[in-house]
């Protein structure tokens, strides 16, 4: 009925009033009867009072006086209580139906009002909503959505989900997820990459999420999707991925070759340094330490990309054997090292923070500079300090020490990448590092540089060094 338009309507009550009327003849001047065949004028009054709610009271009115006028003219003897109250009923009848379908309809444009509002929210949002009965049917999809996949609104609804957007390839899988969540109540927690295949064949990737959707009692009925497309920024990922691996490829052959030429200009500076003497002698040392500059900064640039390509993986870590390694690389330095026994979590590439750290006391400092390294235990972590007695660090300096190509007041200071490298690694094995005057308030005597390590409570491995865990070391000149 709600499809019928209002001429039809009309033409159903006219039809119906008429029947009524031909009725009420036939029952009292046919048939010469006293009563008349009443039900059937319910008929039109429901319908009126459904169409047209108030309005039906004049139709019930005009009922009643049709069955009490004819009444009076064709049999008046035997008019009744009862005539008078069916006629009454008649209008009671139209009031309440008319009453109640106001109710109704009044409802009824809430709920659109309702569904129409949640629809423009839907419609306005930039990604792709989609409700999908349990049948797999699309029950509603929002504008982003049919733009998206190229279909209008009324091209959708109704029709399988599945059949119509999912790729042939992952179609039965997919399917089968979505009956087991319907059938368990439960939908996958979470963000993960669905295919769907648009109108014009193309496939787009859409980063997907969805919940259950339960009717009235709590049983499932369909689900609420929702998917954001992404195909251009996966596109990107792999076309910067290809071309992450073919610069690393570059820079591996690069190094590769730099480090071989190196190795030969450095053989070939030793030959010289031994065969020269005076001026030559001291141009050829420039030049060995040029190339050793050379070395050094392809060794931070394989560093940094061993930070960058990896993730933080940490294990336990003996300490004191890190430290005792990087220390056999002075055997002629003062370096004075009271050993500890103690396990840190950490990679492989700890080392590089004593290279750089003890490295530098020694580079940068005078040929008499001593250097010291210490170990304190603390409540869950351990801290190192690396003092020397070198030119220091300025205060000025000391805040972007560690920050990128920030370089040391020396002649003799670096690029910048070691002590941003050892802040990198710090920061990645969960500690901090400072830089502090060795004396307090005389940074020309020297500087202490302070790092924290996490402790592992894990059970220790066989120790790598056979080496005392107590005792003091020293390695003195000769």
């Amino acid at each position: 009925m709600t499809t019928l338009t209002e001429n039809q309507r009309v033409a159903i009550i006219m039809v119906l009033l008429a029947v009524s009327i031909f009725l009420t003849y036939y029952f009292h001047a046919i048939l010469m009867l006293g009563t008349v065949f009443s039900h059937f004028f319910y008929v039109p009054i429901i319908l009126t009072a459904l169409w047209w709610e108030k309005r039906s009271v004049l139709v019930a009115i005009f009922l009643g006086g049709l069955v009490v006028v004819s009444s009076l003219l064709y049999r008046p003897e035997i008019l009744t209580l009862n005539d008078y109250g069916r006629a009454l009923m008649f209008v009671v009848i139209a009031f309440v139906v008319a009453s109640l379908s106001e109710q109704l309809k009044g409802r009824e444009q809430e709920v659109k009002k309702q569904r129409d509002l949640a629809q423009r929210y839907l419609d306005v949002a930039g990604v792709l909503f989609v409700v999908i009965n349990a049948d797999h049917t699309i029950r509603l999809i929002n504008r982003h959505g049919c733009e998206l996949l190229g279909y209008r609104e009324e091209e959708l609804v109704g029709k399988d989900w599945f059949t119509t957007v999912i790729p042939k390839a992952s179609r039965e899988a997919r399917r089968q997820i979505f009956d087991a969540a319907i059938a368990s109540g439960s939908a996958f927690h979470g963000r993960r990459e669905n295919p769907v295949v648009t109108r014009n064949g193309d496939e787009l990737i859409l980063a997907w999420q969805d919940t259950i959707l339960t009717g009235d009692d709590g049983r499932p009925v369909g689900l609420v999707g929702s998917g954001s497309d992404i195909t251009d920024r996966i596109r990107a990922e792999e076309a910067l991925r290809a071309a992450h691996n073919e610069a690393n490829l570059y820079l591996d052959i690069m190094a590769h070759d730099i480090n071989n030429a190196n190795a030969v200009a450095l053989g070939y500076a030793d030959l010289l340094v031994e065969a020269l003497e005076g001026k030559e002698r001291e141009m050829i040392r420039k030049l060995r330490s040029g190339v050793g500059r050379s070395i050094e900064i392809i060794q931070n640039v394989s560093t940094i990309r061993r930070l960058h390509s990896s993730e933080t993986a940490t294990r336990p870590i003996d300490l004191d054997a890190v430290i005792r390694a990087e220390l056999a690389h002075y055997p002629d330095a003062g370096i004075v090292y009271e050993g500890k026994s103690v396990r840190v979590r950490a990679d492989d590439l700890l080392p590089e923070v004593f290279t750089n750290l003890i490295g530098n006391s020694i580079k940068f400092g005078d040929p008499e500079v001593g250097v010291r390294v210490r170990v304190e235990e603390g409540d869950g972590t351990v801290e190192v300090s690396v003092e020397d007695t070198g030119p220091g660090v300025p205060d000025a300096v000391k805040p972007t020490l560690f920050t990128r190509f920030v370089r040391g007041t020396t002649a003799r200071s670096g690029k910048g990448l070691g002590l941003y490298i050892t802040r990198m690694l710090i920061t990645r094995y969960g500690g901090s590092i400072r830089v502090e005057d060795r004396v307090p308030g005389h940074p020309e005597c020297g500087a202490v540089f302070r790092f924290t390590l996490l402790r592992s409570d894990l059970p220790r491995e066989p120790p790598v060094s056979p080496a005392p865990t107590t005792g003091r070391v020293i390695s003195a000149r000769p």
